[in-house]
């Protein structure tokens, strides 16, 4: 594969998914039409489950942290929202540039509370921690932190290819990666699909901010990196329930959940330069479909 230093992707065609495949989507008679300036997106109607417009979907896209939904999603395969975990070693992964939480070595907290803490500040400590904890279960014996995350990726891509993820290639738990690290708009489309029929994601995806006590006793306040979800915001439309953001240098991403009229719809926007191009075209968007411009 080809990439930009930028973290834009140069040439890599994506596999996309055919008429009968499992996750196969259909693409609406009559998309719509934006002119945005975010190069990869898409707008999926929950609905109808179709896809109502894509740009950039033939070439594979960088994740950042809405990667976190995929790693929520195939920890809760094995373990229970009100298991105390632990952290340990596996926080030596994290890379020094990371969002954070606030979780570290002296702290005890539920699984619960690690997927909040990677839904409202994007915590990739965190997800580590969520990460070892559900490769020390699936590896049935007892493994370190650090030998215990590598056995979750590969459970990871099992879980995917059961969903119908087609050209996903995730390397970590937390998205904080580059050219190894990818997938494509039809495979988000997939992770959104599969984030808004859970109801942990459902519910702290959609929280604005929120004050936690930890099983040790530690305390901290979190806030949700969805500006369109924060009142306080100039971007802030409330229409939109969720899901997650997404940071790495010049690829701003978000993937937002929109309900509107009984409807609800996954809107993705990743590459973007930064984050005002990406939450311009995200309110562009929103405010169409939310606006009844929407003919279909």
């Amino acid at each position: 594969m080809s990439f930009e230093r930028s973290g834009i992707l140069l040439s890599p065609k994506a596999v996309l998914h055919q008429p009968g495949e499992l996750g196969y989507i259909p693409v609406a008679d009559r998309p719509l039409d934006f002119d945005l300036e975010t190069p990869f997106a898409f707008i999926y109607d929950g609905n109808q489950d179709r896809i109502l417009y894509i740009k950039g979907g033939d070439r594979v896209i960088y994740p950042a942290s809405t990667t976190k939904l995929l790693t929520i999603l195939t920890a809760l395969k094995v373990l229970s929202l009100h298991e105390i975990v632990h952290p340990g070693d596996e926080l030596t992964l994290m890379d020094e540039d990371s969002s954070v939480a606030g979780v570290d070595e002296r702290h005890a907290l539920t699984v619960e509370m690690l997927i909040e803490a990677m839904l409202l500040p994007s915590g990739n400590d965190a997800a580590y921690v969520l990460a070892a904890a559900a490769g020390e279960r699936i590896s049935e014996g007892v493994v370190s932190g650090r030998d215990a995350v590598p056995l979750f990726i590969a459970f990871m891509h099992e879980y995917g290819r059961s969903i119908g993820l087609a050209d996903t290639h995730f390397t970590c738990p937390d998205g904080l990666d580059f050219e190894p690290h990818y997938t494509t708009l039809e495979d988000m489309i997939l992770i959104g699909k599969a984030a808004m029929q859970c109801p942990v994601i459902r519910r702290y995806a959609a929280m604005p901010h929120d004050c936690v006590t930890y099983q040790s006793g530690h305390t901290n306040s979190w806030i949700n990196t969805n500006p369109l979800l924060r009142p306080d915001s100039p971007w802030y439309r409330p229409a939109v329930t969720g899901l997650k953001t997404g940071y790495l240098r010049h690829n701003s991403c978000i993937l937002l959940s929109v309900e509107t009229n009984d409807t609800y719809y996954l809107v993705g926007l990743f590459g973007a330069e930064d984050s005002d191009m990406r939450c311009a075209d995200a309110i562009k968007i929103v405010d169409k479909l939310t606006g009844g411009e929407v003919a279909l």
